[in-house]
């Protein structure tokens, strides 16, 4: 059953399959009561991490864990992404039915289930750790598995089932040298704080997405926050493009993803910042749809990239953005100006401010008014 479940995998579109037993992670759970203050907003919210360290909570009757490695740096990314959007991203990993990640999920889950197994992926699984344990691979300094042959450009699907496998025994080792901190060195914001440790609530990726849209997370990104997110407005890929065990990945020549080509001529910041619903629908959720699902959330990311830009030519752009009826949008906006500076920038901030009914905007434009 083992070979069957890895050959109809392979034919499908993964890379590599591995099995382990649904026993708890005890590290996950000790890890995440240790470091709560940073991840309670996904322990006992959004993924309840603090439940699915034990499979056995997403699917009573599991006895394995079948793990599906898919390595996602098989075509080039294009320049014009490179610092705007994460690789992972860029890739569409993405669980929904008409997407094709979605599809390769729908169909190993279905192929499983033809097999008389039960199968449970919900609300969420250990996905790493599992990974770890079904040998296909070992956590890096900065958090991410790295899979023999493939570095950390992997997504990992885990499904705990009610089938008994024997588990698959582990590959070779990937470790991190004692004295490397690239990755860490790499990081803008402080959020690789220590080997295999990490605060989402400083990482830009967790940022981008997560700051006033997932439950619990802070509504708010931090204005220091807002500066080292420089370009950013999905996701980030500093700690993993600065590992040495990366650098043969990074450095492939491979033909273009098609559909990316595709996208580059319709990705325009000043366009992101002031879209309207079709653009977002069939343009933005083309590319940038996983945990974004309003566009105010783009919006905002866009508003902080122009404004970390410096670009002069944004402020006519943020300038139209000030009068968005979304507050979210209209308050980055100001700050955004008040980044880029200038006379320009001032006097669209000051109109804005004659007109603003909302204290939280005020607030964002008087802030931006004094650095002007």
């Amino acid at each position: 059953m083992e070979q069957e479940i890895r050959e109809y995998a392979l034919e499908i579109g993964f890379d590599d399959v591995g099995f382990t037993t649904a026993d708890p992670f005890p590290q996950l759970t000790e890890a995440l009561v240790e470091r709560k203050e940073g991840y309670s907003w996904i322990s006992d919210g959004l993924l309840q991490l603090a439940h699915v360290a034990d499979p056995k909570f997403v699917l009573p009757s599991a006895c394995s864990i079948v793990v599906l490695i898919y390595d996602y740096y098989k075509q080039a990314y294009p320049q014009e992404f490179e610092g705007r959007i994460g690789k992972a991203y860029q890739s569409r990993l993405y669980p929904g039915k008409k997407r094709l990640f979605g599809s390769r999920l729908r169909l190993i889950r279905e192929f499983l289930e033809s097999k008389g197994m039960e199968v449970g992926v919900r609300p969420a699984m250990a996905e790493r750790q599992a990974a770890v344990r079904a040998g296909l691979g070992n956590f890096g300094c900065n958090t991410f598995i790295y899979s023999p042959g493939r570095g950390s450009y992997i997504g990992i699907a885990a499904m705990a089932v009610s089938g008994e496998f024997e588990p698959t025994t582990a590959k070779k080792e990937h470790s991190c040298p004692d004295d490397c901190h690239r990755c860490i060195d790499a990081c803008p914001t402080g959020a690789l704080y220590a080997p295999y440790k990490m605060d989402p609530l400083r990482c830009i990726a967790f940022n981008s997405y997560g700051a006033g849209n997932f439950p619990g997370a802070p509504e708010d990104i931090p204005p220091e926050m807002r500066v080292k997110m420089g370009g950013w407005i999905y996701g980030c890929d500093h700690c993993q493009d600065a590992c040495p065990h990366n650098q043969a990945r990074l450095k492939q020549k491979l033909v273009p993803d098609a559909f990316l080509q595709e996208m580059v001529p319709r990705f325009d910041l000043p366009l992101l910042l002031n879209m309207d619903d079709q653009y977002f629908l069939n343009t933005v959720q083309q590319l940038m749809y996983g945990y974004i699902w309003e566009k105010k959330f783009i919006q905002r990311n866009a508003a902080i990239a122009l404004g970390n830009s410096g670009d002069d030519a944004a402020v006519g752009p943020l300038s139209r953005a000030l009068q968005d009826h979304q507050d979210l949008v209209r308050k980055y906006s100001a700050w955004a100006l008040g980044r880029i500076g200038g006379g320009k920038s001032r006097a669209a901030l000051e109109k804005a401010l004659a007109g603003e009914s909302e204290d939280a905007v005020t607030a964002e434009i008087r802030a931006a008014l004094e650095i002007c």
